[in-house]
């Protein structure tokens, strides 16, 4: 019953009647089926995507959990492809059987953040995770030197998400070249909770005093992490990573109590995903890559005031 109403409710939503009274005349209805719907971070690829339908004068939706909910957002993308909408954008965490049906029924699906790369996707944007591993191995080979033997700690968002673990397979992967050694400790997730994360952190710093590389790949990790390593002061011996453009997580790199951000505009994610599927739709235009890589930087306190 619950499946039911959702999708009675995402047809009502998709088919226009959520926004007004009379049929649109717009050309194009793109829709967003974004991971986590109230998440600041992917508040600024909504912003992008809408500016974008804007710019382009395009209907279009953005609807999602507002935690994670695979589920859910398979029900958001079947609903797409079942009402026709001429494109979607989401992250690659949905189930592949929908990328292959919306191929089949001449909808290009774009795929944000997280790729499945054997898939029929029109398009893949997000980080190159090797480049992220290699700017942290950098920064932490600065700081420690190429000699010091590395205990990691990592915090992912979801340990069973395919991102998560091609996240630390290149950190394995990267880090092995470094001379000291290195030694993953403990990886923990955060379920995108603040408060899981803290707890999570409370756990492994208990447990393992003597790690000094701590990296999040959750946007909401880094600042519980750092906090709970000051309280339990051991943060004058570790060097603490997050990612993404959180204002707290900013705050805290401009205070020294965290060492760095990696950084990708998911703003771009939205607008440029929106940009590329309009070129297809418009012009018949595809691509030259399947596989469009943002620009990544490594914040830190030595570029933050460059960067602003």
């Amino acid at each position: 019953m619950k499946k039911l109403i959702l999708g009675i409710v995402l047809c009502i939503v998709l088919s226009g009647c959520a926004k007004e009274s009379k049929p649109s005349n717009k050309k194009y209805f793109l829709l967003f089926a974004t991971p986590l719907k109230n998440h600041i971070v992917w508040k600024k690829a909504e912003h992008g995507f809408l500016d974008a339908c804007k710019d382009y004068d395009i209907d279009c939706e953005c609807i999602g959990p507002s935690n994670i909910d695979t589920d859910r957002m398979n029900e958001v993308v079947e609903t797409g492809i079942l009402k026709k909408v001429n494109g979607i954008i989401t992250q690659g965490v949905i189930d592949s059987s929908l990328i292959h049906l919306a191929d089949e029924k001449g909808i290009p699906l774009v795929l944000v953040d997280s790729d499945q790369p054997k898939s029929k996707r029109f398009a893949y944007m997000g980080k190159d995770f090797q480049e992220q591993a290699s700017l942290l191995l950098k920064d932490i080979e600065k700081k420690y030197g190429k000699n010091k033997k590395l205990k990691v700690a990592i915090q992912v968002a979801e340990l069973k998400f395919k991102i998560a673990q091609k996240q630390i397979e290149d950190i394995e992967k990267i880090f092995s070249t470094h001379l000291g050694g290195v030694e993953i400790v403990r990886v923990t997730e955060s379920k995108s909770d603040i408060l899981k994360a803290k707890r999570e952190w409370e756990k492994v710093f208990s447990e393992h005093k003597d790690i000094n590389v701590a990296i999040n790949f959750a946007g909401e990790s880094a600042v519980p992490c750092a906090e709970t390593a000051i309280q339990q002061n051991l943060k004058k011996d570790m060097l603490i990573y997050g990612v993404d453009e959180v204002e707290e997580t900013m705050d805290m790199i401009k205070e020294n109590k965290l060492d760095g951000t990696i950084i990708t505009s998911f703003y771009d994610y939205g607008y440029k995903s929106v940009e590329t599927i309009y070129e297809y739709l418009e012009n018949n235009k595809k691509p030259e890559s399947k596989v469009l890589r943002p620009n990544l930087i490594l914040v830190n306190g030595d570029n933050i005031k460059d960067y602003e």
